[in-house]
């Protein structure tokens, strides 16, 4: 497993390579599993060697190879949330870090209240609830990093 130190809008980070199909890379970001699309770059003899060099955009500082990273992470490094599925349970819309829980458990709340801010590409997004009710479950703390689509809090 090779591991290497990026650095993406000043701020440093430990890249370790999990694995990789055809010209898509598994990546761990700082405890995050990615997957990055790699684009060839013009052949040399290093890319003869099974070193491509991957193009990308925006440009990373790195002693090593760089890699893109992919908008969507593929899950995050310790998932102990239920399953997304069945009416009630608020999901998040983006992948992120989960900046403010906005309710707490037995707090009764109404259709389209927000209930957590998750922040992505340093944007702050509310996620509001779909229905009226009552919290039974917050599945996230303020800091944890989310996938789309995992699980935030369950509204019966």
């Amino acid at each position: 497993m090779s591991e290497y130190k990026v650095k993406v809008d000043g701020k440093e980070y430990t890249v370790r390579i999990l694995g990789e199909r055809g010209n898509t890379v598994e990546v761990d970001v700082e405890g995050i599993k990615l997957s990055v699309s790699l684009e060839e770059a013009i052949a040399t003899k290093r890319a003869e060697a099974a070193q491509v060099a991957p193009k990308m955009e925006p440009q990373i500082e790195a002693s090593q190879k760089p890699v893109q990273v992919a908008p969507a992470p593929v899950q995050p490094a310790v998932v102990t949330q239920p399953s997304p599925a069945g009416p009630g349970v608020v999901t998040s819309k983006v992948p992120g870090k989960v900046k403010e829980i906005k309710v707490a458990e037995g707090q009764q709340v109404q259709a389209g209240q927000a209930v957590v801010v998750v922040e992505s590409m340093k944007m702050d997004i509310e996620i509001r609830t779909n229905r009226s009710g009552t919290v039974k479950a917050v599945y996230v703390k303020p800091g944890q990093f989310v996938q789309k689509d995992a699980p935030l809090i369950l509204v019966e």
